[in-house]
């Protein structure tokens, strides 16, 4: 208290506070999950096509789907360019060898597809010959993921031998 002059005390108030003490509290850590691993993606055999007899160069022959190494289904498309497969409406030979070696499919020719309004692939020779191909693959029966060769190629020599050969290898699941 303090005097305002006149002897009278004067009021002061004051104000106290208290400062809560911390307390720590106890908290649980959550236990974290088990970490599930992932299921590992299949991969195609890389040595599934073996020796290409006569590897067709890039200017004469590609593939573009499916790409070497794909994982597909036992139904897929596939579709590419060459360079001279509508002479006489040739088209192309495909035929699907399993990791043995073994032939597991071969198609028709595939023939050559109509070239207006589609552009030619970096690389392929442009001639008057130049044409997409495209087909559907069926690979019934299936037990599990299984590895394949594509073989595409351009032309066979008089003993049925394929010449000009591309080689795509794909795992094929059910």
């Amino acid at each position: 208290m303090a005097c305002n002059g006149d002897g009278e005390p004067e009021q002061t108030i004051v104000i106290s506070f208290t400062t809560p003490t911390v307390v720590p509290t106890a908290t649980s850590t959550p236990t974290p999950d088990p970490t599930r691993t992932p299921t590992p993606t299949p991969t195609p055999n890389p040595d599934v096509c073996g020796v290409n007899p006569d590897p067709a160069p890039a200017s004469l022959l590609q593939v573009q789907e499916p790409q070497p190494g794909e994982n597909v289904r036992a139904s897929f498309h596939l579709r590419g360019w060459g360079s001279t497969e509508s002479f006489q409406q040739i088209g192309v030979g495909v035929a699907v060898i399993n990791a043995g070696g073994d032939v597991v499919k071969v198609l028709d020719p595939v023939p050559a597809q109509p070239r207006a309004f589609r552009a030619l692939p970096s690389g392929l020779e442009n001639t008057d010959l130049s044409s997409p191909f495209a087909v559907d693959i069926q690979i019934p029966g299936l037990a599990g993921p299984t590895s394949f060769c594509l073989w595409v190629f351009l032309d066979t020599d008089p003993e049925g031998l394929p010449k000009g050969v591309l080689q795509v290898p794909v795992l094929v699941t059910p």
